[in-house]
């Protein structure tokens, strides 16, 4: 398993790389952001939207999308009815041939948006 650390940030509206995760022959990707970090998204409103996006690279030149998906701003409740402190996106498979893999982070709306968390592969 390889991690690397998203060190807490401002996102400015725009994407943001984070990577590349030297990852050969891995079977797993997953990013995980905290939604509690001051000013972070539990903080603000549903027109902050967060995108994030795996990618794997076979040469670290060449970038190929693995999976993706979105998450707004605002408190979120699971299913017991109590906030999400996180949110991941994550990717499994019989193992992906690249020997790297990335996120790539894409915040929009009214303003910049705090992050921490991690990019981890098994």
């Amino acid at each position: 398993m390889a991690a690397f650390t998203i060190p807490n940030t401002s996102l400015a509206v725009g994407a943001h790389t984070f990577g590349p995760l030297a990852a050969t022959n891995f079977q797993a990707a997953t990013i995980t952001v905290d939604r509690t970090v001051t000013g972070g998204l539990n903080s603000l409103t549903p027109t902050s939207v967060l995108d994030a996006r795996l990618e794997w690279s076979p040469d670290g030149t060449t970038w190929n999308p693995l999976t993706e998906a979105a998450t707004t701003g605002g408190t979120i409740l699971d299913v017991r009815g109590q906030p999400r402190t996180t949110w991941s996106l994550g990717y499994n498979s019989s193992g992906v041939p690249g020997t790297q893999t990335r996120a790539v982070i894409t915040v929009g709306g009214p303003s910049n948006i705090e992050v921490a968390g991690s990019l981890t592969t098994a």
